[in-house]
Formats: structure tokens, C-alpha cells, sequence
């Protein structure tokens, strides 16, 4: 039988059996909003949607964890370029990912760039494995964005993102709590997500780098320009409560003035102070902002981070964590112009492609990846300070 006979014996058949039922039966409940009925001849009457309606995630069984910020938080946001590796690419190419798999850190056989900024996990990992998760939720751009959620929750964080608008292109704080309000208006992400989620905002510092907060001479200028962005991260935390989550993590500034990016003039020897001295007003404003907050739990990245990578911080021995690595100011992978240069830069020979940087061969003695992230060891050095009092947060009756 032909495919045109099929389908009008189905419907044939479809009216005779609503006739033998009766009246009230022949009438078929409305569509949905947006759809209309058809006959398949394979399946029989089916609906057909314009815009197919959310698929929530199944009944939750453990927290889930929600997502922003920037590369500290990243698990592959941004789309890869597959015709230019880039500033904002590379985390798709080598040597990103070179210890996957690898929770010591150390390198791995086999590269695989999963879209982080690092050699591996980046903070976000830490938090979902103390909620009893593998790794981060989900990315957006991988389910979201398509209207799926997952059990697990969802990250949004893109890297170089920040509160105001980026070069980069990639969504600011705000854009990214869109995407997340939409999905929980559309009922993609359902109420009882939101009551059992903890959510992540990773804020590092990409607004300060725009404007020069760490030149001495531009700082008494950036101070008011501090607490725009401060307030902007309160700001995001008004709106999650808003919706209903009680459990928000918000990552404090680390010491920018000790990352690669700031101590490579002193060839990786000191801390810039203007740049911790930024670090530390970014900080005190958000104390005054969020402390008073129940719900709220303020990460002391800078704490945990000046602890390990600052002699005059971790004592001349230094503890334990800060002694495991051997460069704590000296990026593991570094661009070989010191000004241009990236981690993970080629040539632009597409036949012969070279190596414009350097990579260490054992990223577990540096703290720091490249010029701003930290390696898979060094946030495991920071999460183990942190964990206890993010355990207690989370779970108050088990402490």
C-alpha cells in the first residue's frame, strides 16, 4: 500500500472508531498553545508544536547546583571556534586539559580540552563534588539553550565575562541570569530544582582588567568603579532570592595582584600591591553588602589564595599547601610573547602550525595554569581550605 493510501485508510479508520464511541468522544481536547494536530501513518494521530514544550528534568533525588560567573566557574560555555584558535577559544585546544582524568594533577597521556580554563577541574567541579556530583552541571549552550535540563542543574558561567559589558562578547552577569530565569519561567527548571540548589556566583576580576584597577596611578579613579561592580553582584544575588534559591555561594576576589598576568614584570617574583590593594576594597564592599545575608555564604578566595602564593602570607616555610608547589606566582602555561602571547597560541601557518608557547611538564608543583587561572592542584589547594565551612553552610544539621 502506498504511503498516500496509508495515511487516508488511518484516517478512515480514525473517524469510524470516534463515531462508535459517540458524540463526546469524537471531540478531542484542544491543542496545546502553538500546536495543531496531524495523522502519521506509522504512529496514528500525533501533535506537532511550533516550539516544542521544555523537557524538566525527572524527580531529583540529590541538591543540584546552578552556575555564574566566569572562568573559575567554565565548563564550556563558550562555543568552540573550530576556524580560529583564539584568546577565547583556546580552552578547546591543547594543552588545556592536559590532566584530564588526572585528580593529582599531574599530565596526563592523553589531552582533552573539555572547555575549561585549566588542566583539568576547574572551582565549580570542587563545589558539585561536594554536593555527591562528578563534575559542573551541564552547560547552557549544551542543553539550556535548546530548552533540556538536567537533574544536576545547569551552568551558565562563560569565561571573561563579568558585570558590565565584555570586548569578548560573552554574557555579562546579568544576560546569563536571563537565560536562567527563562528557563524557570518556562517550567524547564522546576520549583523543586530550585529548593534543593546551591548556586555559585564566580565573579574574578574581568571588569577590574578593562579599566587598569591594578596601575597605582588608576586606582584612586577605579574606587567608585568598585563598587558599581560590587553592588552589580549584589544585585544578581537579589534576583536568585527572588526566585526562591537559599543557598548561594559567592566567591570574594582573590589577590589579583599575584597572578601571572600582574607579576610577570617582576618575572614572577612579586605581588603587585595596588592590584591586592583593589582586591581587598572589591571584598570589604561586598562584606557590606552580602554579610547580613543568611542565605548567602561569602567564598574567601582571597584568603585561601594569598595563603599559598605569598611568602610574606604562608611564613617562610609556608604550610603544608603552599610548600607542594614549587611556582606559585609562574604560570605553568605561558605565551611566548609576553604581550600578545597565549596559553596555547599557533602560528598561523595552517600547513605547519608552531607552538608560540611554553608548557610545563608537571603542572602539579604550579599553582598557577596560565595567566590568571588557577592548575587542577591549585584549586584543589584552595577548595580543601574552603570545603569544611561550605559543608557546614550547606548541610547546618550535620555540622
Amino acid at each position: 500500500m502506498s504511503t498516500k493510501l496509508a495515511a487516508v485508510a488511518g484516517l478512515v479508520l480514525l473517524l469510524a472508531a470516534l463515531n462508535a464511541a459517540g458524540v463526546e468522544s469524537q471531540r478531542l481536547p484542544p491543542p496545546p498553545p502553538g500546536c495543531h494536530y496531524a495523522y502519521d501513518y506509522l504512529r496514528g494521530l500525533v501533535t506537532i508544536c511550533d516550539n516544542p514544550t521544555p523537557s524538566p528534568p525527572a524527580a531529583l533525588t540529590s541538591p543540584c547546583m546552578f552556575v555564574f560567573g566566569d572562568s573559575f566557574a567554565d565548563n564550556g560555555n563558550i562555543p568552540k571556534d573550530t576556524q580560529q584558535l583564539s584568546l577565547i577559544s583556546r580552552q578547546w585546544y591543547d594543552p588545556y586539559g592536559a590532566s584530564y582524568g588526572k585528580d593529582n594533577g599531574t599530565a596526563a597521556g592523553n589531552v582533552n580540552a573539555t572547555g575549561r580554563f585549566s588542566n583539568y577541574l576547574v572551582q565549580s567541579d570542587f563545589i558539585a563534588r561536594i554536593l555527591g556530583m562528578n563534575e559542573a552541571p551541564p552547560t547552557y549552550i549544551s542543553s539550556g539553550i535548546n530548552g533540556n535540563c538536567d537533574n544536576a542543574g545547569m551552568t551558565f558561567a562563560a569565561g571573561g565575562s563579568g558585570v558590565f559589558p565584555v570586548p569578548l562578547g560573552v554574557p555579562k552577569l546579568s544576560e546569563q541570569l536571563d537565560n536562567f530565569e527563562r528557563l524557570v519561567a518556562s517550567g524547564c527548571i522546576t520549583k523543586a530544582q530550585i529548593d534543593a540548589s546551591v548556586v555559585l556566583i564566580a565573579v574574578s576580576g574581568n571588569d577590574y582588567d578593562r579599566v587598569g584597577v591594578a596601575q597605582p596611578s588608576a586606582f584612586g579613579d577605579v574606587t567608585v568603579f568598585i563598587k558599581n561592580v560590587t553592588s552589580q553582584i549584589a544585585a544578581a544575588v537579589d534576583r536568585l532570592e527572588k526566585v526562591g534559591m537559599n543557598k548561594i555561594l559567592v566567591n570574594n576576589l582573590h589577590p589579583v595582584g599575584c597572578t601571572p598576568a600582574q607579576t610577570v614584570v617582576s618575572k614572577y617574583a612579586t605581588c603587585d600591591g595596588a592590584g591586592n590593594t583593589a582586591s581587598k576594597t572589591h571584598n570589604e564592599n561586598l562584606h557590606q553588602l552580602l554579610a547580613d545575608k543568611g542565605n548567602v555564604m561569602l567564598l574567601d578566595l582571597y584568603g585561601a589564595f594569598i595563603g599559598i602564593v605569598d611568602k610574606e602570607h604562608a611564613g617562610n616555610k609556608g604550610s603544608d599547601l603552599s610548600r607542594q608547589f614549587k611556582n606559585k606566582k609562574t604560570p605553568c602555561c605561558v605565551g611566548n610573547d609576553p604581550t600578545t602571547g597565549f596559553c596555547g597560541q599557533m602560528s598561523s601557518d595552517a600547513e605547519n602550525p608552531v607552538e608560540l608557547y611554553t608548557v610545563c611538564t608537571n603542572p602539579e608543583k604550579h599553582f598557577f595554569w596560565d595567566e590568571m587561572n588557577p592548575t587542577q592542584a591549585g584549586w584543589t589547594a584552595v577548595m580543601t581550605q574552603l570545603e569544611g565551612a561550605i559543608r557546614q553552610f550547606i548541610w547546618p544539621s550535620q555540622s
